[in-house]
């Protein structure tokens, strides 16, 4: 007989027979006892002055009750957009060292900015999972390249148990595009009408915490809570909107002065805090045509109602903890990835997406005809820029740009069972990459040394433990920015800032210095003062950047920032591309560079019944798209270009087995024709449809009906999703060539 044989890495026994044999189980990986949970909720697009306790008159008290628990930071700094934050945040490393020196869906093709994380930084839910944690993600993850297929570099695959959210920069709080839920999108045609995604994000945390403690009541977990508001689109419940009528009448100017005075009385900032000079491109308040302040004040309450939803469901979260009995050795973590927008413009944008398509604002008349809109899940709505200083109240500057504005935000940790200066605020020096040191430092949890088969990369943040605890100096004092060719350099108390105009040729000696020892505000300029500090600042961030993959700068405009794309993913001219009834909505990175700003052909092979009605298919959302539909006989097109819109002449349509089509011509400079036609049979004139879609919507195609956010409003209110009765066959997409002078997808 064979000689026993043992499987490598078993340490029992094997035998012929189970009494001649040794059983040996591995053993469970555990997290040491009394090991705290930790949440970390994270805002988007949130100024620095946004909540109560750092001066807002938006009622926070969730929020300002665990500054009361726990610790305020006046000098915490990020990187000022949001893929690049995130990623400091879940690796502590600085954002282009670990590819994400830009937004993620945007690979420009250099190594600082292709998107995906590195399989050998550590993220902060691998961490806390090998250490014994359970561990959650919630909301916007917006840190892989590809999220149209499941893969490793989704948020299952970089260590979280479970996930629930979206994969991307934006989407509507009332018809979310597309939730995955870990490896799988959602099969939602349809959402309730009060549902909202604020409610539904804390929702799931809430279950998956009760689902980890049900499952073992040991477990401590990390919940990562992602939060998309207070980013654009503005959309918010109607009873919070009611709270905020009438209460920004006052306009921006008065507000900041409130805010300031309110952090000056908080002892948030020193007495002497100056107020930054308003933005040369916000007008002051009294200077604003008084038919379009309504306008304008319409926004603002919709971005505090927002952030008041957000206010009330931390408040069920913690209330959720509180009645587990684990509210007190849960570390929370309360911050945003960046600082308020001035994306808008000077009047704000009720179709702000148009930007990402390369389109300009529509004028600011027709904003003021659809203002009843804003709130609403009608339209895209982003706030006037003027708005975005109030939320980065005393600093100058937005997100995208590296002045205090842009890099400052609010920075609360609360831990009750071990901070001991509950309600103090630190002003020592932090960055969003000492986030993921400070809290396995405050778990007691080591940094893993080996990441998916590789070596780790060590951290650039250090913790902020002593800080905490202690309040023991800063660990760190210097820091490098850059982001959209802004730079930054901070050391020890001072700052170098650079700021590009966009599409200009990058400027790079317009440095100012600042010094916050007498100056928090960063609103004097002392460059002429110190040339030779300046110029050290200047050479530390040259250093920085390359030894972090800063480099290329790229300053170039948002459209073509923004409609970039690989070669391979950009579809030839000729080819014809078919799509199956049956499945999920086609992603919209799949189907937009199949027609964006090109001549194509949409083709759908169907069966009609001689009473049949619905959607045949739709591409986009209320953001901009075109939908197809049979009502009442008659064959339907409704092309919305980012808020300009237009009706095709509809068609007889006749029962039995059909071929219908759109044709396109892309004619250059954004304009565009289109016609209805049945093969075999009728067929309209081309009528204008301008201007050509790009990128810009959310969605992407549905077959047989129009899941979620509607292109067509209107349609959307007299029949939903409006599923089609007869049997779809095929649908074609044949893409022709770009327009004359297209800028898509080229940079």
């Amino acid at each position: 007989m064979a000689e026993p044989q043992q499987v490598p890495g078993f340490e029992g026994k094997l035998g012929r027979t189970r009494e001649e044999s040794q059983a040996w189980w591995p053993p469970l990986k555990r997290a040491r006892p009394g090991s705290p949970n930790v949440v970390v909720i994270f805002m988007d697009d949130m100024g620095y002055a946004d909540v109560g306790c750092y001066g807002s008159e938006i009622a926070t008290p969730n929020i300002d009750a665990l500054a009361a628990r726990g610790l305020r930071f006046n000098h915490y700094t990020t990187h000022a957009i949001c893929s690049p934050a995130r990623a400091a945040l879940l690796t502590g490393r600085n954002a282009h060292s670990v590819h994400t020196g830009w937004l993620a869906n945007n690979n420009p093709g250099f190594p600082g900015y292709s998107g995906d994380l590195p399989m050998d930084a550590a993220t902060l839910p691998e961490t806390f999972r090998a250490a014994g944690y359970s561990t959650i993600g919630i909301g916007k993850w917006h840190n892989s390249l590809n999220s149209v297929t499941p893969n490793a570099t989704w948020p299952t695959g970089r260590g979280f148990d479970r996930f629930y959210g979206f994969l991307e920069g934006e989407t509507s709080y009332f018809f979310p595009a597309r939730i995955v839920y870990n490896n799988t999108v959602a099969p939602i045609d349809s959402y309730p009408p009060d549902y909202y995604a604020t409610d539904d994000w804390t929702d799931k945390a809430i279950q998956f915490m009760r689902d980890a403690r049900n499952e073992r009541a040991e477990q401590p977990f990390l919940l990562y809570l992602a939060y998309n508001a207070v980013h654009g689109p503005l959309q918010a419940k109607e009873q919070d909107l009611a709270k905020y009528r009438g209460k920004y009448d006052a306009g921006w100017d008065v507000l900041r002065e409130q805010r300031l005075a309110r952090q000056k009385a908080l002892g948030l900032v020193p007495p002497d805090t100056q107020l930054s000079p308003r933005d040369p491109s916000v007008p002051a308040w009294s200077d604003v045509p008084a038919d379009q302040r309504a306008l304008f004040v319409r926004h603002m309450e919709t971005y505090a109602a927002m952030l008041d939803c957000v206010d009330q469901n931390v408040g069920r979260l913690v209330a959720t903890l509180e009645a587990m009995g684990e509210l007190d050795n849960t570390i929370i973590v309360f911050s945003a990835d960046n600082g308020g927008t001035s994306s808008a413009g000077p009047t704000g944008n009720i179709h702000f997406n148009r930007r990402f398509a390369g389109l300009p604002p529509l004028p600011v008349e027709v904003d003021m005809q659809r203002a009843e809109w804003i709130g609403t899940g009608r339209v895209n709505a982003l706030y006037p820029m003027g708005w975005g200083q109030v939320s980065n109240t005393p600093f100058p500057s937005f997100k995208t740009y590296t002045g205090g504005g842009g890099r400052r935000v609010s920075f609360i940790l609360s831990w009750p069972k071990a901070i001991q200066e509950q309600g103090a605020v630190r002003t020592q020096f932090a960055h969003v990459t000492d986030v993921l040191p400070t809290l396995i430092d405050l778990a007691g949890i080591e940094p893993l040394k080996v990441s998916h088969g590789q070596p780790a990369q060590p951290f650039h943040g250090k913790s902020l433990a002593p800080v905490a605890l202690a309040n023991q100096p800063a660990p760190r004092q210097e820091q490098y920015y850059e982001c959209w060719a802004n730079r930054a350099y901070y050391r020890e108390g001072w700052v170098a800032v650079s700021l590009q105009k966009r599409g200009d040729a990058i400027d790079f000696n317009n440095w100012t210095l600042h010094r916050h020892a007498s100056d928090f505000s960063e609103s004097v300029d002392l460059s002429r003062e110190h040339p030779q500090l300046l110029a050290e600042l200047v050479e530390a961030f040259d250093q920085a950047a390359w030894s972090n993959m800063v480099y290329p700068l790229d300053n170039r405009t948002p459209l073509q920032k923004f409609n970039q794309m690989p070669p391979h993913q950009r579809p030839p001219a000729g080819g014809a591309r078919r799509f199956l009834p049956g499945g999920q909505t086609v992603h919209r990175g799949v189907v937009t560079p199949l027609i964006a700003d090109r001549h194509f052909s949409i083709r759908v092979r169907l069966s009609q019944p001689a009473q049949g009605e619905g959607v045949l298919f739709a591409i986009g959302d209320v953001t901009g798209g075109l939908v197809m539909w049979i009502e009442t006989g008659q064959l339907h097109l409704f092309y919305n270009g980012f808020g300009e819109w237009t009706r095709a002449t509809p068609l007889a349509m006749p029962a039995g087995e059909q071929v219908v089509r759109l044709d396109y011509e892309a004619l250059g400079k954004r304009q565009g024709r289109a016609r209805l036609a049945i093969d075999g049979g009728a067929a309209n004139d081309f009528q204008p449809m301008s201007p050509t879609l790009m990128n810009g919507m959310h969605e992407g195609l549905d077959i047989g009906l129009d899941r979620r956010a509607p292109v067509d409003w209107e349609l959307f209110e007299r029949k939903g999703a409006f599923a089609y009765s007869g049997t779809i066959h095929e649908l074609l997409i044949e893409s022709g060539p770009m327009a004359p002078g297209s800028g898509f997808g080229t940079g």
